[in-house]
C-alpha cells in the first residue's frame, strides 16, 4: 500500500540533493512524496514536476543580535503554524528531515501529531537544526559514523547507511572511467555557488603546467561574474577549455577528469571517490561546524584525497601538487585503489531497511 512521505531540508546542494535522490527512489516505488523547503531549495525541483512542494521561510537565532533574533524568532513560529496546516492537510506517514534551518518547523511539528520522523545526517558533524531534531526522532541516518562531538545518548537510534548519491553515480561501471587519455583533464567543482579563489588561482596554475610541456584540459565550475575573463584566459593561452556554472551532466564531466580541484560538500566528495576520481580537497572556511574540514579529512586518512586548506592555496603549492601527481601516475592509481574499498551501492536497500516499520 502506498504511503506519503514528507521530505524536508533547506536549499544547499548539499541537503537537497540527498533528498531529491531519495524522493525519486520512493516515487519510482510507488509512494507518494513531497518537500517542504525554502526558495532556494524549491529551485532545484522545478524539472520534477511530478513532486508536490511547499515553502517555508526559515530562521536561526545564532549569532544575531537581540532585534535579528526577535525577527527569527517571528520567523520560525510563523513558519510553525504553517508545518501544522500543511501537516493536518497532507496527513502524512512519515516525515524525513535532511538538515537545514527550514527542516525544523515541519519535522518539530511531526510531535503534535505524533508522525514518526527520521532525519538524516550527511556530513561529518550533526548539523545543527538536526541537533536539536535528534530528541525527536525516531531514527538519526547518517552517511559516515560520525565521530566529532556526537551525543552518545542518540547512539542507539543511530544508523550509518552511506551517502545517498544519484543512482547513475552509484551504478555507474568502473570500466567507463578512461584514465589512459593523451591530455591530462582536471575538473574543478566549487560547490552549489562555486567558488571565487578557484577562479583567480587555478588559471595561473594551468598555465604554468602547460609550459612545462604538458597537454591539459581543463574543465571548471565558476561563478558568474568570473566565466568570460576565465574563458579568455584559457583561450588566449590556447588552453583547451570547458567553463561552465552548472552542468546538470555531472557524471560524464567526472569520467572525463584524471584528477578533481573541489570544495568539500559531503555529496562531491562521496560521487568522486565512488566514481575512482582522486581530488584535491579545499575545505570551505568557516564553513558551519567546520564540516568541510571534517568531510576532507575523512577521506585523506583513508588515502583518497589530497587536503590543501585555503590558507596555503597558492599558485606555487597547487602546482607542485598537480606536478606530481601528471610525473607519478603512480600516486593516482594508489588513490584509486583506496576508493574501491569505499564504494556503497547499498544506500537505498539500507535505508528501507531502517524505516520500513514505520511505511
Amino acid at each position: 500500500m502506498a504511503k506519503k512521505i514528507i521530505f524536508s531540508t533547506g536549499g544547499t546542494g548539499g541537503h537537497i540533493f540527498p533528498a531529491i535522490n531519495l524522493m525519486k527512489h520512493f516515487f519510482d516505488n510507488g509512494h507518494k512524496v513531497l518537500l517542504v523547503t525554502d526558495v532556494r531549495g524549491n529551485n532545484f525541483i522545478k524539472n520534477y514536476s511530478e513532486f508536490k512542494s511547499y515553502i517555508l521561510k526559515s530562521g536561526t537565532l545564532t549569532n544575531k543580535n537581540f532585534f535579528k533574533k526577535f525577527l527569527s524568532f517571528f520567523v520560525i513560529f510563523y513558519s510553525l503554524i504553517r508545518s501544522i496546516i500543511i501537516l493536518k492537510k497532507e496527513k502524512p506517514d512519515l516525515i524525513l528531515g535532511f538538515g537545514g534551518y527550514v527542516s525544523f518547523p515541519i519535522c518539530f511539528a511531526s510531535k503534535f501529531f505524533n508522525i514518526p520522523l527520521i532525519i538524516y545526517e550527511n556530513n561529518m558533524v550533526l548539523g545543527r537544526a538536526n541537533k536539536y531534531l535528534a530528541l525527536f526522532s525516531k531514527k538519526i541516518l547518517v552517511a559516515k559514523k560520525i565521530a566529532v562531538n556526537f551525543p552518545e545518548k542518540y547512539k542507539d537510534k543511530t544508523y550509518e547507511v552511506g551517502t545517498i548519491l544519484d543512482k547513475n553515480i552509484i551504478n555507474y561501471s568502473i570500466s567507463k572511467k578512461n584514465n589512459n587519455k593523451e591530455n591530462f583533464s582536471i575538473l574543478v567543482l566549487g560547490g552549489s555557488q562555486g567558488a571565487a579563489i578557484f577562479g583567480k588561482i587555478i588559471p595561473e596554475v594551468i598555465k604554468k603546467i602547460k609550459n612545462q610541456g604538458y597537454e591539459i584540459k581543463i574543465i571548471q565550475q565558476c561563478v558568474m561574474n568570473q566565466k568570460s575573463s576565465i574563458v579568455d584566459f584559457y583561450e588566449k593561452n590556447n588552453i583547451k577549455n570547458y567553463v561552465f556554472e552548472f552542468d546538470k551532466n555531472i557524471l560524464e564531466l567526472i569520467l572525463s577528469s584524471n584528477l578533481a580541484i573541489t570544495r568539500c560538500g559531503a555529496s562531491t566528495t562521496a560521487e568522486l571517490v565512488q566514481t575512482l576520481t582522486p581530488f584535491i580537497a579545499v575545505p570551505l572556511p568557516h564553513s558551519i561546524d567546520n564540516h568541510q574540514y571534517l568531510n576532507a579529512k575523512y577521506y585523506e586518512n583513508k588515502g583518497c584525497c589530497w587536503v590543501l586548506e585555503q590558507n596555503n592555496f597558492n599558485t606555487e603549492n597547487l602546482f607542485s601538487l598537480i606536478i606530481a601527481t601528471i610525473k607519478n601516475k603512480n600516486k593516482l592509481e594508489n588513490i584509486r585503489e583506496n576508493m574501491k574499498k569505499n564504494y556503497n551501492k547499498n544506500v537505498y536497500a539500507d535505508i528501507e531497511n531502517e524505516i520500513k516499520e514505520f511505511i
